[in-house]
């Protein structure tokens, strides 16, 4: 006999696989903390760079594959809660000659922004880009207040 809850298990994982299938590139891989999974979010592949985002102890490092980028068009903005990061490149070029004409121009246009899972020291970040991976790391802020406190039962 079949198990109504088995089939259902069944069919969600199946939708999962098709859905991370269909959105292929994931934007934001993974968010860990020590080595433990937090946040897995496969979004779409629309200009977002590929983004991997690691807190160890009380550094929080976000990785941008940002290639074909020159890091004068970077744009970086830190808050407390988020970073955001834009990039824009355009490229044209035109080659005339006797009986040859050549035209060609692209663009790209970069955007993310980046939830901070718990408040940071802005004053901390610090960015490097380097081979078109943009590093950006902060620490997180001292003044944040425990999320969690021991009750004592009465």
């Amino acid at each position: 006999m079949l198990d109504p809850v088995d089939e259902i298990k069944k069919f969600h994982k199946e939708m999962n696989k098709l859905v991370n299938q269909f959105f292929s590139r994931p934007s934001i891989r993974l968010l860990k903390e020590d080595g433990k999974e937090l946040i897995r979010k496969p979004l779409s592949r629309l200009m977002q760079p590929i983004t991997d985002v690691s807190m160890t102890g009380n550094l929080i490092t976000a990785r941008f594959d940002m290639l074909g980028i020159d890091k004068k068009d970077i744009q970086l903005k830190v808050t407390e809660d988020y970073l955001e990061v834009k990039a824009e490149k355009k490229n044209a070029s035109k080659i005339e000659k006797k009986g040859f004409y050549k035209e060609e121009s692209s663009y790209k246009r970069y955007y993310r922004i980046i939830p901070f899972p718990t408040r940071v020291d802005v004053d901390s970040a610090v960015a490097n880009y380097k081979n078109g991976v943009l590093e950006v790391k902060v620490k997180k802020s001292k003044n944040v207040k425990e999320k969690s406190k021991n009750v004592v039962v009465k």
